[in-house]
């Protein structure tokens, strides 16, 4: 039971980052975004622990009923793979047509319990559940509440950490959702004995993860604008990394773009290179005689590149937070 809701909180937290990753494109990567994210996912909870609690006093087998909501666990993760992916995207929401902030906050909103809620509900009740498997009238209730908690908490931490910094940069949020299916059912079969039934889930399983479909590149691309951008783009080179997802796309087989989480940052238009060479021109051209400089954020390497005609600078430094940028 500790092994499980450990793996229950590294999944709870771990799909918090690439919903808050997927979402992000779809709503903007603005603090405005994950507060809402944030909000969902508390509410979640809370009403899971609510149901999971009044599960844990009426029924006699709570270890089962924590198993059963790791099941469920995988068609919700599923789910909300699906929902990020081939529909939610598409909504048109209220992108170009800002009558009432009230209006655009309540299409986000919806977009995000629709697809999280069902999840942070099974989370939710996966701990009082937890707490009811293993409690016994010989134990010191602190204790053992501390002991569920001490379980969940490092799993949680594990897998913030492990989903952002390794699995999401090197495997990209399909392949991460595959492997929440894959430990919510690893979490079910840690509970129940091994039997027809869980090896039936487990085959069960394994066609879902496999089902899982990736986030289109027009989300990577477009974001939120995503519904309402028209025109012949083709992608050049998508990808997914630590901190942001970048992808180049050409416009009419004529003009490459370069974009990043949902939003265009440079082109090859030229009223584009116009400004992103005047970015570089400007300070080079006020100062007296510049040597070093130093360009925050690489872009599309424009503006750093201007710098290369001065004949006085002898240094530039790029400061870029994503590692993909500069190579691609």
């Amino acid at each position: 039971v500790y092994f499980a809701i450990a793996l229950s909180g590294l999944c709870a937290l771990g799909a918090e980052v690439i919903w808050t990753r997927t979402l992000s494109l779809m709503l903007g990567p603005t603090v405005y975004t994950f507060s809402i994210i944030l909000g969902v996912f508390l509410t979640g909870l809370g009403l899971g622990s609510s149901g999971g609690a009044w599960l844990a006093r009426s029924n006699p087998n709570p270890r089962k009923m924590l198993a059963l909501c790791q099941v469920l666990q995988v068609v919700a993760i599923a789910f909300a793979a699906y929902m990020l992916a081939d529909f939610l995207p598409y909504w048109r929401g209220n992108v170009d047509f800002p009558v009432s902030p009230w209006r655009g906050f309540v299409n986000d909103l919806a977009r995000c319990a629709i697809a999280i809620l069902p999840s942070t509900i099974l989370w939710g009740a996966s701990f009082p559940l937890a707490l009811a498997s293993v409690a016994s009238g010989k134990r010191d209730p602190g204790r053992l509440v501390g002991e569920v908690y001490g379980a969940n908490t490092i799993g949680a931490i594990l897998g913030s950490l492990g989903f952002s910094l390794i699995l999401i940069p090197r495997a990209g949020t399909q392949h991460s959702e595959q492997i929440l299916i894959a430990l919510s059912i690893l979490a079910a079969l840690v509970i129940q004995r091994p039997s027809i039934k869980t090896a039936g889930a487990v085959v069960a399983a394994a066609l879902v993860a496999w089902s899982v479909p990736a986030i289109p590149w027009q989300l990577i691309a477009f974001g939120r604008r995503l519904a309402t951008t028209t025109g012949s783009w083709t992608p050049l080179y998508v990808a997914e990394g630590m901190n942001s997802s970048i992808a180049y796309t050409k416009y009419d087989n004529v003009t490459t773009y370069f974009h990043v989480s949902g939003k265009t940052e440079a082109s090859a238009e030229p009223f584009d290179m116009r400004l992103q060479r005047l970015l570089g021109h400007l300070p080079a051209l006020l100062h007296a005689k510049p040597k070093s400089v130093l360009v925050v954020g690489c872009g599309a390497g424009v503006t750093a590149g201007t710098f290369v005609v001065h004949p006085e600078v002898e240094h530039i430094t790029i400061c870029e937070i994503e590692p993909l940028i500069p190579p691609a």
